[in-house]
């Protein structure tokens, strides 16, 4: 590929690989640190001797449909946290992440333990489409009482990050970072990075897609593979439609039927002609 069309090419962090490379690498740790103690408020000491549990990244990764798109942390404590891109939005994605949360909580929980050893788990929605529910850039949820907002347990906590809600200017040292993760223009990430050494070596992986051709190519089989992905829902769903469509015409046919064998053994109608009327069962019709 000459130069010319490389420098023309516009590469995102919204990108499931990128996304993946440069938050759930182990050669970007102190990426991923400095990204979640701003997210999650944590000390970066707490991140002390952190494991990331799938941080693969081979090129068949996407090719055979297999893996784990999000990245899995564990504190050296035993807290858990869960990150997860997401650039088109569902109205099911609130439960889908309580449930994912949830499984977390109880992943290592064996028969013998005590409920005190439970560990806290944290998942993380960056969102590239609007979170409806809030109309905050950052919104975090966690289990509280209704009217006092006291909280039950710290045992579970979600938060939603929407990129589609950042402001033009006066950023946070947070929406920084996820207007990094935002855009697509390599001129924007440079004016960023350049007060903040770790967002530099952040804009040096991004840059590495323009540079190297087996990252170009990983890079744009995630595209694909979303958008297969994005397919095969559309489809699901389509079909799901025709099929509640078609279900429902045929009860609404039904009801109309019986409806029908109702007036006509009113009127005193043989069970056999009105059989014969509508299509229904002798046995059908003397359930009515």
């Amino acid at each position: 590929m000459n130069n010319t069309l490389i420098t023309s090419l516009r590469f995102t962090a919204r990108n499931d690989y990128a996304f993946k490379k440069l938050f759930g690498t182990k050669e970007n740790k102190d990426i991923m640190i400095e990204f979640l103690s701003l997210v999650t408020q944590l000390s970066k000491d707490d991140f002390d001797d952190v494991c990331i549990e799938n941080s693969e990244q081979i090129p068949q990764f996407y090719d055979e449909k297999a893996g784990r798109l999000d990245i899995k942390i564990r504190l050296n404590d035993g807290r858990k946290i869960d990150v997860e891109l997401q650039n088109t939005y569902f109205d099911y994605y609130p439960k889908r992440s309580i449930f994912y949360c949830s499984k977390l909580i109880h992943e290592h929980f064996m028969r013998g333990f005590q409920y005190e050893q439970l560990k806290k788990c944290i998942a993380i929605n960056v969102l590239n489409s609007p979170f409806k529910q809030s109309r905050k850039v950052h919104s975090v949820y966690q289990i509280r009482e209704r009217e006092d907002q006291t909280l039950l347990d710290e045992l579970l906590e979600i938060h939603f990050l929407d990129l589609t809600k950042l402001p033009q200017e006066n950023l946070t040292t947070l929406e920084k970072w996820l207007m990094f993760i935002k855009t697509d223009s390599k001129e924007v990430r440079q004016m960023l990075a350049q007060e903040n050494p770790i967002m530099t070596k952040a804009n040096t992986v991004m840059d590495i897609f323009y540079l190297d051709e087996q990252e170009r190519k990983r890079y744009e089989a995630a595209w694909e593979y979303e958008s297969d992905r994005l397919s095969m829902i559309s489809e699901s769903e389509r079909k799901g439609l025709e099929r509640g469509l078609a279900e429902g015409e045929a009860h609404g046919s039904r009801q109309a039927k019986l409806e029908t064998a109702k007036n006509l053994l009113h009127i005193g109608l043989s069970r056999e002609n009105i059989a014969q009327a509508t299509g229904l069962s002798q046995a059908e019709i003397e359930a009515l």
